[in-house]
Protein backbone atom coordinates (compact mmCIF):
# COMPACT_ATOMS: atom_id res chain seq x y z
CA UNK A 1 0.00 0.00 0.00
CA UNK A 2 1.13 3.69 -0.74
CA UNK A 3 2.29 5.25 2.71
CA UNK A 4 0.82 8.88 3.72
CA UNK A 5 2.78 9.99 6.39
CA UNK A 6 1.72 12.94 8.61
CA UNK A 7 -1.61 14.06 9.82
CA UNK A 8 -4.13 16.25 7.49
CA UNK A 9 -6.84 18.60 8.92
CA UNK A 10 -9.57 16.37 8.54
CA UNK A 11 -7.75 14.00 11.79
CA UNK A 12 -8.40 12.78 13.79
CA UNK A 13 -12.01 11.48 13.30
CA UNK A 14 -14.34 9.67 15.32
CA UNK A 15 -15.52 6.81 14.42
CA UNK A 16 -17.77 5.52 17.25
CA UNK A 17 -15.87 2.20 17.85
CA UNK A 18 -11.92 3.92 16.91
CA UNK A 19 -10.51 7.43 16.59
CA UNK A 20 -8.97 7.27 13.20
CA UNK A 21 -5.53 9.51 13.50
CA UNK A 22 -3.94 9.43 10.13
CA UNK A 23 -3.78 6.93 7.19
CA UNK A 24 -1.07 4.92 6.67
CA UNK A 25 -1.64 3.63 3.32
CA UNK A 26 -4.39 3.10 0.19
CA UNK A 27 -4.06 -0.18 -1.73
CA UNK A 28 -7.12 -1.09 -4.58
CA UNK A 29 -9.36 -2.69 -1.96
CA UNK A 30 -8.61 -1.33 1.33
CA UNK A 31 -7.05 1.53 2.99
CA UNK A 32 -5.22 1.59 6.78
CA UNK A 33 -5.78 3.73 9.20
CA UNK A 34 -4.04 4.56 12.63
CA UNK A 35 -6.51 4.28 14.96
CA UNK A 36 -6.97 4.22 18.91
CA UNK A 37 -9.64 1.99 19.79
CA UNK A 38 -12.26 3.53 22.10
CA UNK A 39 -14.41 1.06 23.50
CA UNK A 40 -13.53 -3.00 24.73
CA UNK A 41 -10.88 -4.47 26.31
CA UNK A 42 -7.98 -3.14 24.02
CA UNK A 43 -9.40 0.45 24.66
CA UNK A 44 -7.35 3.16 24.66
CA UNK A 45 -4.58 1.02 22.16
CA UNK A 46 -3.51 2.23 19.04
CA UNK A 47 -4.12 0.01 16.31
CA UNK A 48 -4.12 -0.35 12.32
CA UNK A 49 -7.39 -0.48 11.39
CA UNK A 50 -8.19 -1.69 7.89
CA UNK A 51 -11.11 -0.85 5.89
CA UNK A 52 -12.87 -1.21 2.48
CA UNK A 53 -12.77 1.76 0.53
CA UNK A 54 -15.78 3.98 0.70
CA UNK A 55 -16.02 3.70 -3.40
CA UNK A 56 -15.80 -0.12 -3.42
CA UNK A 57 -18.13 -0.56 -0.23
CA UNK A 58 -20.78 -2.35 -2.06
CA UNK A 59 -18.01 -4.21 -3.96
CA UNK A 60 -18.97 -8.14 -2.69
CA UNK A 61 -15.45 -9.12 -4.11
CA UNK A 62 -13.70 -6.29 -1.61
CA UNK A 63 -15.47 -6.99 1.35
CA UNK A 64 -14.84 -10.94 1.33
CA UNK A 65 -11.22 -10.60 0.69
CA UNK A 66 -11.17 -8.54 4.14
CA UNK A 67 -13.01 -11.31 5.72
CA UNK A 68 -11.26 -13.90 4.75
CA UNK A 69 -7.84 -12.03 5.37
CA UNK A 70 -9.19 -11.92 9.59
CA UNK A 71 -10.46 -15.32 9.10
CA UNK A 72 -6.41 -16.27 8.27
CA UNK A 73 -5.00 -13.34 10.67
CA UNK A 74 -7.51 -14.66 13.78
CA UNK A 75 -5.28 -18.12 13.43
CA UNK A 76 -2.21 -17.39 12.65
CA UNK A 77 -0.58 -16.13 16.24
CA UNK A 78 3.42 -15.43 15.82
CA UNK A 79 6.27 -13.18 16.77
CA UNK A 80 7.50 -12.60 13.62
CA UNK A 81 3.29 -11.82 12.33
CA UNK A 82 1.72 -9.15 12.82
CA UNK A 83 -1.18 -9.65 14.95
CA UNK A 84 -4.80 -10.01 14.99
CA UNK A 85 -6.54 -7.73 17.58
CA UNK A 86 -10.25 -8.00 16.40
CA UNK A 87 -13.28 -8.37 13.44
CA UNK A 88 -16.20 -6.72 12.86
CA UNK A 89 -18.91 -4.46 11.45
CA UNK A 90 -19.39 -0.70 11.69
CA UNK A 91 -21.90 1.67 10.80
CA UNK A 92 -20.68 1.70 7.30
CA UNK A 93 -19.01 -1.35 6.70
CA UNK A 94 -16.50 -3.78 8.08
CA UNK A 95 -13.40 -3.52 9.77
CA UNK A 96 -10.39 -5.59 10.66
CA UNK A 97 -8.15 -4.83 13.81
CA UNK A 98 -4.03 -5.61 13.49
CA UNK A 99 -1.23 -4.59 15.79
CA UNK A 100 0.34 -1.72 15.48
CA UNK A 101 4.15 -1.65 14.06
CA UNK A 102 5.49 1.60 14.71
CA UNK A 103 8.55 1.36 12.64
CA UNK A 104 9.33 1.14 8.97
CA UNK A 105 9.30 -1.43 6.05
CA UNK A 106 11.96 -3.14 4.51
CA UNK A 107 10.85 -1.50 1.08
CA UNK A 108 11.91 2.07 2.56
CA UNK A 109 14.81 0.90 3.97
CA UNK A 110 16.26 -0.79 0.31
CA UNK A 111 14.99 2.45 -1.30
CA UNK A 112 17.26 4.52 1.15
CA UNK A 113 20.28 1.96 1.25
CA UNK A 114 20.07 2.99 -2.69
CA UNK A 115 19.67 6.05 -2.67
CA UNK A 116 22.70 6.85 -0.26
CA UNK A 117 24.40 3.41 -1.18
CA UNK A 118 24.67 2.52 1.91
CA UNK A 119 25.10 -1.58 2.00
CA UNK A 120 23.20 -3.71 5.02
CA UNK A 121 25.36 -5.81 7.19
CA UNK A 122 25.04 -9.44 5.77
CA UNK A 123 24.27 -10.77 9.15
CA UNK A 124 21.70 -8.47 9.59
CA UNK A 125 19.91 -9.19 6.36
CA UNK A 126 20.19 -13.63 6.89
CA UNK A 127 18.74 -12.42 10.31
CA UNK A 128 15.90 -11.09 8.51
CA UNK A 129 14.71 -12.89 6.03
CA UNK A 130 15.05 -15.90 8.74
CA UNK A 131 12.40 -14.28 11.00
CA UNK A 132 10.29 -14.18 7.56
CA UNK A 133 10.95 -17.23 7.14
CA UNK A 134 10.12 -18.14 10.21
CA UNK A 135 6.79 -16.48 10.16
CA UNK A 136 5.98 -18.36 6.79
CA UNK A 137 6.61 -21.91 8.25
CA UNK A 138 4.03 -21.18 10.62
CA UNK A 139 1.72 -19.62 8.06
CA UNK A 140 2.44 -22.74 6.07
CA UNK A 141 2.34 -25.31 9.16
CA UNK A 142 -1.05 -23.18 10.83
CA UNK A 143 -4.29 -24.23 11.91
CA UNK A 144 -8.17 -23.30 11.95
CA UNK A 145 -9.88 -23.49 15.43
CA UNK A 146 -11.08 -26.54 14.45
CA UNK A 147 -7.49 -27.66 14.47
CA UNK A 148 -7.69 -28.46 10.69
CA UNK A 149 -4.78 -27.99 8.45
CA UNK A 150 -4.95 -24.54 6.39
CA UNK A 151 -1.84 -24.22 4.35
CA UNK A 152 -1.39 -20.64 4.50
CA UNK A 153 0.50 -19.18 1.68
CA UNK A 154 1.38 -15.53 1.69
CA UNK A 155 1.41 -14.92 -1.95
CA UNK A 156 2.50 -10.94 -1.75
CA UNK A 157 5.97 -11.87 0.57
CA UNK A 158 7.92 -8.62 -0.65
CA UNK A 159 9.90 -5.99 1.18
CA UNK A 160 6.87 -3.70 2.04
CA UNK A 161 5.26 -6.09 3.54
CA UNK A 162 8.27 -6.64 6.33
CA UNK A 163 7.95 -4.49 8.82
CA UNK A 164 10.70 -3.27 11.03
CA UNK A 165 9.35 -2.10 14.45
CA UNK A 166 11.77 0.63 16.79
CA UNK A 167 12.34 -1.71 19.22
CA UNK A 168 13.89 -4.22 16.50
CA UNK A 169 11.07 -6.47 15.54
CA UNK A 170 10.68 -8.10 12.48
CA UNK A 171 7.19 -9.20 10.98
CA UNK A 172 5.77 -10.33 8.11
CA UNK A 173 2.25 -8.61 7.39
CA UNK A 174 -0.65 -8.23 4.75
CA UNK A 175 -2.17 -11.35 4.21
CA UNK A 176 -4.98 -10.15 2.31
CA UNK A 177 -4.46 -12.12 -0.99
CA UNK A 178 -2.84 -14.93 1.09
CA UNK A 179 -4.22 -18.11 0.27
CA UNK A 180 -5.40 -21.75 1.89
CA UNK A 181 -6.57 -24.38 0.97
CA UNK A 182 -10.20 -22.97 2.21
CA UNK A 183 -9.21 -19.85 0.06
CA UNK A 184 -9.71 -17.91 -3.05
CA UNK A 185 -9.60 -19.06 -6.61
CA UNK A 186 -5.91 -17.35 -7.81
CA UNK A 187 -5.63 -15.16 -10.67
CA UNK A 188 -1.64 -14.59 -10.87
CA UNK A 189 -1.89 -11.84 -12.83
CA UNK A 190 -3.82 -10.09 -9.44
CA UNK A 191 -1.74 -11.88 -7.10
CA UNK A 192 2.01 -10.61 -5.51
CA UNK A 193 4.28 -8.01 -7.17
CA UNK A 194 6.56 -8.89 -10.05
CA UNK A 195 9.83 -9.11 -9.36
CA UNK A 196 8.58 -11.82 -6.10
CA UNK A 197 6.68 -13.79 -8.26
CA UNK A 198 7.98 -16.95 -8.61
CA UNK A 199 7.48 -19.33 -12.19
CA UNK A 200 4.51 -21.47 -10.12
CA UNK A 201 2.81 -18.42 -9.25
CA UNK A 202 2.90 -17.42 -12.83
CA UNK A 203 1.93 -20.81 -14.09
CA UNK A 204 -0.81 -20.17 -11.33
CA UNK A 205 0.05 -22.81 -9.13
CA UNK A 206 -0.43 -22.15 -5.60
CA UNK A 207 2.47 -23.77 -3.16
CA UNK A 208 4.68 -22.91 -0.82
CA UNK A 209 7.37 -23.05 -3.15
CA UNK A 210 5.49 -19.43 -4.23
CA UNK A 211 6.66 -18.24 -0.59
CA UNK A 212 10.56 -19.53 -0.74
CA UNK A 213 10.90 -17.84 -3.89
CA UNK A 214 10.02 -14.97 -3.11
CA UNK A 215 12.04 -15.06 0.42
CA UNK A 216 15.15 -15.89 -1.67
CA UNK A 217 14.40 -12.56 -4.53
CA UNK A 218 14.25 -10.49 -0.51
CA UNK A 219 17.19 -12.56 0.66
CA UNK A 220 19.56 -11.38 -2.56
CA UNK A 221 17.92 -7.68 -3.06
CA UNK A 222 19.41 -7.19 0.82
CA UNK A 223 22.63 -8.66 0.17
CA UNK A 224 23.15 -7.25 -2.95
CA UNK A 225 20.60 -3.96 -3.37
CA UNK A 226 19.69 -5.47 -6.64
CA UNK A 227 16.91 -7.52 -8.31
CA UNK A 228 17.99 -10.81 -9.27
CA UNK A 229 17.11 -11.22 -12.67
CA UNK A 230 18.71 -8.87 -15.37
CA UNK A 231 17.41 -4.82 -16.26
CA UNK A 232 14.43 -4.59 -18.89
CA UNK A 233 11.06 -4.16 -19.25
CA UNK A 234 8.25 -5.88 -17.17
CA UNK A 235 7.85 -8.44 -19.68
CA UNK A 236 11.41 -9.18 -19.98
CA UNK A 237 11.56 -9.47 -16.03
CA UNK A 238 8.82 -11.77 -16.57
CA UNK A 239 10.68 -13.65 -19.46
CA UNK A 240 13.63 -13.81 -17.06
CA UNK A 241 11.18 -15.63 -14.18
CA UNK A 242 9.56 -18.27 -16.48
CA UNK A 243 13.22 -18.74 -18.04
CA UNK A 244 14.53 -19.04 -14.34
CA UNK A 245 17.59 -16.58 -15.65
CA UNK A 246 19.24 -15.22 -11.81
CA UNK A 247 22.52 -13.49 -12.18
CA UNK A 248 24.37 -15.21 -9.14
CA UNK A 249 25.11 -13.35 -6.11
CA UNK A 250 28.90 -12.67 -6.19
CA UNK A 251 28.65 -10.88 -9.90
CA UNK A 252 27.09 -8.04 -7.95
CA UNK A 253 27.52 -8.22 -4.24
CA UNK A 254 31.40 -10.16 -4.05
CA UNK A 255 31.34 -10.01 -0.26
CA UNK A 256 28.48 -12.36 0.20
CA UNK A 257 30.26 -15.98 1.48
CA UNK A 258 30.31 -19.29 -0.43
CA UNK A 259 28.30 -20.77 1.40
CA UNK A 260 25.41 -18.03 1.61
CA UNK A 261 25.74 -17.88 -2.07
CA UNK A 262 25.12 -21.51 -2.40
CA UNK A 263 22.12 -21.34 -0.18
CA UNK A 264 20.44 -18.64 -2.78
CA UNK A 265 21.86 -20.71 -5.79
CA UNK A 266 19.85 -23.79 -4.07
CA UNK A 267 16.87 -21.24 -3.64
CA UNK A 268 16.74 -20.24 -7.23
CA UNK A 269 17.39 -23.48 -8.40
CA UNK A 270 15.34 -23.99 -11.82
CA UNK A 271 13.10 -27.41 -10.20
CA UNK A 272 10.82 -26.90 -7.35
CA UNK A 273 12.26 -30.45 -5.96
CA UNK A 274 15.79 -28.96 -6.15
CA UNK A 275 14.87 -26.35 -3.83
CA UNK A 276 14.34 -26.10 -0.46
CA UNK A 277 11.74 -28.23 0.69
CA UNK A 278 10.06 -25.75 3.33
CA UNK A 279 10.85 -22.26 5.04
CA UNK A 280 11.64 -24.40 8.20
CA UNK A 281 14.20 -25.68 5.94
CA UNK A 282 14.91 -22.68 4.48
CA UNK A 283 15.61 -21.01 7.43
CA UNK A 284 17.88 -23.61 8.77
CA UNK A 285 19.89 -23.38 6.44
CA UNK A 286 20.34 -19.51 6.89
CA UNK A 287 20.87 -20.20 10.69
CA UNK A 288 24.34 -20.94 10.81
CA UNK A 289 25.36 -18.26 8.45
CA UNK A 290 24.71 -15.31 10.67
CA UNK A 291 26.47 -14.40 13.76
CA UNK A 292 23.72 -13.77 16.72
CA UNK A 293 26.21 -11.67 18.31
CA UNK A 294 25.43 -8.82 15.62
CA UNK A 295 22.55 -10.27 14.37
CA UNK A 296 20.40 -8.40 17.27
CA UNK A 297 16.86 -6.43 17.51
CA UNK A 298 19.09 -3.82 18.47
CA UNK A 299 21.26 -4.01 15.65
CA UNK A 300 17.53 -3.61 13.62
CA UNK A 301 16.72 -0.87 15.97
CA UNK A 302 19.64 0.73 14.98
CA UNK A 303 19.34 0.42 11.14
CA UNK A 304 15.70 2.02 11.64
CA UNK A 305 16.98 5.02 13.61
CA UNK A 306 19.75 5.94 11.32
CA UNK A 307 17.96 5.27 8.23
CA UNK A 308 14.88 6.75 8.13
CA UNK A 309 15.84 9.05 11.37
CA UNK A 310 12.93 10.95 12.99
CA UNK A 311 10.64 11.16 10.34
CA UNK A 312 6.84 9.35 10.85
CA UNK A 313 7.14 5.60 9.59
CA UNK A 314 4.70 4.18 11.21
CA UNK A 315 3.47 1.01 9.11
Amino acid sequence: MTLEEGPTPEWPRDLGRFQLLSRLGRGGNAEVFRARMLQGPLAGEEVALKRVRPERMRDAEAREQLLHEAELARCLAHPHIVGFREYGELADGPYLALELVDGTDLGRVLAQCRRRRIELPIDLSVMMVRHVLEALAYAHAATNSKGRPLAVVHCDVSPHNVLLSRGGEVKLADFGVARSRAGLALDPRRVGKQNYRSPELLAGEVSVAVDLWAAAVLLYELLSLESPYPEGTADEVEASIRGLRVTPVRMVAPEVSDPLALVLDRAFAPHPSQRFSSAEQFARALAALSDDRVATPLAVAAVVRGLMGAEPVTG
